[in-house]
């Protein structure tokens, strides 16, 4: 006789395997994949199944039988019920080797790649790092005991899988600098309330202070510089830019190390991260963005770098991808000596054709998400291209998040 599976609302133990991205553990009951958040691998746990669905299904812990080694109790009050980490409750050992398989599971899982070889995941510090945020801000109505009808206001980050805000004073994983930001947004709020429609604070720290915007008050705004080894970057708060700036120096090394030729190609390239440190390596470098914002200080940001053999060109990645093709076709142009890709979440599925078609002797492809990371590297390689290197960088401890760099060549 098959046994019912389990519903919504039942009560099963199960032992955790693995993590999956996204930060849950993975069990199995009776050949039913169970998710489970906030568990370790090795565990042994009572659930309560929280959503089914045909293939899959969640739950939350009720018991803990059996706790694993590389559990410990999170350093942060809000964990567990703020949605910005789900890993705290693991050691910083079991979280890199976490990651590891992320990447892994998604290369072969998804792209369909063998890559037998091991996936180092680069260390950062711990806590403390996170240089970029988004507060959010939520009117929770008034309250007479702090003067008439004065406003209340929830400041912080949105709860785990929902957009009502959890309130934080402090955040651990914060910058010195951001954390000061956080408490000056709570204060001018409560001072002086802006506009009721306001409900995201983008926040930045640099080399000195920190930026919001929009502007609040007399908060400080607008553009800020950062020092990345011998460089200089201006960046704006709501303008991307890698957020954990102790791990920046040894991302560049990564992704350029010791690549040098004629011309490289720089695509998604921000306000210039990467192109002024091929400008060093190539005699040409393009770089190409689409944010207007992020093109204008990637201009600012190569003349201040003395980088006169680099441009920036304010055009979408797949544009310019399907543009050269053409023009490569139709005037028998050399290809490229290095492409890097550093696109968005989204990964870049319109534009990886035609750069696979252009033909670059080398493509760095540096990704946020290893699930669209594999599903562009499948195209890659389906054109000729066969992976040399696979690295991933710890730029977001205690999420699940990990930054992968993979370097390709023509075989």
């Amino acid at each position: 006789m098959t046994q019912q599976r389990p519903i919504v609302g039942d009560v099963i133990e199960v032992t955790t395997e693995k993590m999956a991205y996204g930060g849950d553990a993975v069990a199995r009951h009776e050949g039913l994949v169970v998710f489970v958040p906030f568990a370790a691998p090795g565990e042994r746990m009572r659930v309560q199944i929280t959503e089914q669905k045909r293939n899959f299904a969640r739950g939350s812990i009720v018991e803990l039988l059996e706790r694993a080694d590389d559990r410990r109790d999170p350093p942060c009050e809000h964990f567990g019920i703020c949605g910005g980490c789900q890993l705290q409750h693991m050691s910083y050992a079991a979280q890199l080797e976490a990651k590891s398989g992320f990447v892994r599971d998604a290369i072969q899982r998804i792209g369909g790649i063998d890559w037998p070889h091991p996936i180092p995941v680069q260390p950062s510090v711990e806590f403390g790092y996170r240089s970029r945020a988004q507060f959010k801000i939520k009117s929770v109505g008034r309250d007479a005991g702090d003067g008439p009808g004065a406003p209340q206001f929830r400041i912080g980050f949105n709860q785990a899988s929902s957009n009502s805000v959890c309130d934080v004073m402090f955040c651990p994983v914060l910058t010195n600098d951001l954390n000061e930001a956080l408490a000056a947004v709570r204060e001018t709020f409560h001072k002086r309330p802006a506009s009721p429609r306001l409900h995201e604070v983008e926040a930045a720290s640099g080399s000195a202070g920190f930026s919001i915007q929009p502007a609040i008050g007399a908060l400080p705004s607008g553009s800020i510089e950062v020092a990345i080894g011998e460089d200089k970057y201006r960046i704006e708060p709501g303008v991307f830019f890698q957020s954990n700036q102790s791990m920046i120096q040894q991302l560049i090394e990564t992704v350029a190390g010791s690549c040098k030729g004629e011309l490289a190609i720089d695509l998604y390239c921000g306000v210039g991260l990467f192109t002024v440190s091929l400008a060093r390596r190539f005699s040409r470098v393009i770089g190409v963005e689409s944010d207007a914002a992020a093109f204008r200080l990637a201009r600012k940001n190569l003349v201040s770098n003395n980088a006169p053999n680099a441009e920036a060109v304010n055009q979408s990645a797949e544009e310019w991808a399907r543009n050269f093709s053409r023009r490569q076709t139709r005037r028998n142009l050399s290809p490229p000596g290095l492409i890097v890709l550093d696109p968005p979440r989204t990964g870049a599925a319109a534009a990886i054709h035609d750069v696979g078609a252009i033909g670059a002797a080398a493509i760095t492809y540096v990704s946020c998400d290893p699930t669209t990371l594999a599903r562009d590297l499948r195209v890659l390689v389906d054109r000729g291209y066969k992976l040399d290197e696979v690295i991933a960088l710890d730029l977001f401890p205690q999420t699940y998040h990990v930054e992968t760099v993979v370097k390709l060549g023509l075989r």
